[in-house]
């Protein structure tokens, strides 16, 4: 009988182990930053890996810089704060082997006014704020560029570009760029504003009252970065697994409503 009892409980542990991927409760550890990814991150990533059997710690930081090396030291396991283009620029300087794993849902920019309520009614003359950052400056011409709104140097580099860069600006747009903290302050003195959407959504507003939204090539969108020798082990196909998952999904339609899209 205890022969039986014995066996019984094995088979029970091989189902229980079956039944949980990783065998042992794994922690993965993922850096972010404060903000919106912090966020989907807690609402959205740590639910759909849970499911899988996972634990998850989260490591803050407050640049781009050192979730990167600390990744590349093993501190961490994975972070999500960076777009392709930024974990390239890294890897050119840096030479660490960290590689894209999986897009997330990714922050675009968005045309705003207070005033107007159509890009058929954007004036002559108009002031318009901008981020004041290199790639920001960079993205926010290029989106006025889509937009038909001004043309750029077709010479220059795609997100080098800079005011000097504008070679035709029929509306004679007044483009100035700022601080991406003063971006939504401004709307109250001019007429329109470029903003991220983390920053629409971080101060409640509404992403769908933007007049226009960047329409996003690969090199912007966000993702999951992971140590090269990483990328395939359990917990980073765990984590491409809980990103395609409809846990994760329906989370982000909740309580992140036209995010990414």
């Amino acid at each position: 009988m205890k022969m039986k009892l014995v066996g019984l409980l094995t088979i029970l542990g091989m189902l229980l182990t079956a039944c949980n991927p990783t065998g042992s409760n794994e922690t993965i550890k993922i850096g972010t930053t404060a903000g919106i990814y912090a966020k989907v991150i807690d609402q959205a990533l740590k639910p759909a890996l849970e499911e899988q059997g996972y634990k998850v710690e989260v490591e803050s930081y407050v640049d781009l810089i050192e979730p990167n090396k600390e990744l590349a030291d093993g501190e961490i396991d994975a972070n999500i704060n960076q777009q392709q283009i930024n974990l390239q620029q890294f890897n050119e300087e840096y030479d660490l082997p960290i590689v894209a794993l999986t897009e997330v849902p990714s922050v675009g920019l968005g045309l705003y006014s207070n005033s107007l309520t159509s890009m058929d009614d954007i004036p002559n003359g108009s002031w318009i704020t901008i981020p004041n950052d290199e790639l920001g400056t960079a993205r926010a011409l290029r989106f006025l560029e889509q937009q038909g709104l001004i043309s750029l140097d077709p010479s220059a580099a795609t997100y080098a570009v800079t005011e000097k860069h504008i070679d035709s600006n029929p509306k004679n747009l007044n483009i100035q760029p700022i601080l991406i903290a003063q971006l939504i302050p401004s709307m109250a003195s001019g007429d329109l504003a470029i903003i991220p959407d983390n920053y629409i959504m971080v101060n409640e507003m509404e992403l769908e009252d933007a007049l226009a939204h960047e329409e996003l090539g690969e090199e912007l969108q966000y993702i999951v970065a992971v140590r090269e020798e990483d990328r395939e082990k359990g917990f980073a196909l765990a984590i491409k697994e809980a990103v395609a998952s409809e846990t994760f999904q329906e989370a982000i339609d909740e309580h992140f409503q036209g995010f990414g899209k």
